[in-house]
């Protein structure tokens, strides 16, 4: 049976962070080329996140530019659906005015009333309702900045994934960025959004997570931060619906040089 997480792929982005190795993001097609905005993790480190990239076709001297999104209404739409259905992995949607999962503490924005996650009034499809809640890291300048900070359980242990929804207005200046206990950073990467579009961007670290940020200069809103220590096996078997592709266009280029 072919597994259902079929490409898991290294992509060197040259010297970037002193601890970084090669990009691994999650659901790459195999046949395709470098192209994401800055993306480094450490070794064993593996980022959930919307991207955009080129391949070459087969039969004509073209590169095919597709991006692949996460786009996020509900539960449902997560990654790590199935954990989150067997409590394995917590989700903090605000909707309370608190933030009150275990181990979770939110810094470096603040909780507000805005249009939240679609479901998060009971209601799909009514995206314009600003009733819900939200985190906010602010408008304007390199300062804002939203973190999410976890405490270890009862055995020392830190979450071994973490991420959260985001809506930003500058795609450009989008960066997620995820620290292992001792702070070292362990997965970088930026311009992965789409403004107007709530979208999923997470991260795996077998080593634990003791936080995660993103780093914007314009307008941008955090919710349903999820975090925990596993989904359930075989771990790709909740993905197969909730990476729902985008296709963008083929533009004819220059005859394509063999891949390395």
């Amino acid at each position: 049976m072919k597994p259902l997480l079929t490409a898991l792929i290294a992509f060197a982005m040259g010297s970037t962070v002193r601890t970084q190795a090669a990009c691994t993001m999650w659901n790459v097609p195999s046949d395709y080329l470098t192209g994401f905005g800055g993306c480094e993790t450490a070794p064993g480190v593996m980022l959930f996140a919307p991207f955009s990239g080129g391949r070459f076709t087969t039969t004509e001297p073209f590169i095919e530019y597709l991006e692949f999104k996460l786009p996020y209404a509900q539960r449902s739409d997560s990654p790590w659906a199935a954990g989150i259905r067997q409590g394995s992995i917590y989700v903090e949607d605000f909707e309370d005015g608190i933030v009150n999962t275990p181990g979770l503490a939110m810094a470096l924005g603040t909780l507000t009333t805005a249009a939240s996650v679609d479901e998060d009034d009971g209601v799909l499809g009514n995206v314009e309702d600003d009733v819900g809640r939200i985190w906010y890291a602010g408008s304007g300048g390199p300062s804002n900045t939203a973190r999410a900070e976890f405490t270890p359980d009862a055995s020392g242990n830190y979450p071994t994934y973490a991420g959260w929804v985001i809506d930003t207005y500058d795609r450009d200046d989008a960066y997620f960025e995820a620290f292992d206990s001792a702070g070292n950073l362990v997965a970088s990467y930026r311009n992965i959004l789409e403004w107007g579009e709530w979208q999923f961007v997470g991260v795996y670290a077998p080593q634990g997570i003791s936080a995660i940020q993103s780093r914007f200069n314009a307008n941008t809103v955090f919710d349903h931060v999820q975090y925990g220590y596993a989904i359930p096996e075989p771990g790709t078997a909740l993905l197969t619906a909730t990476a729902a592709l985008a296709a963008a266009s083929r533009r004819r280029r220059a005859p394509a040089r063999p891949l390395p």
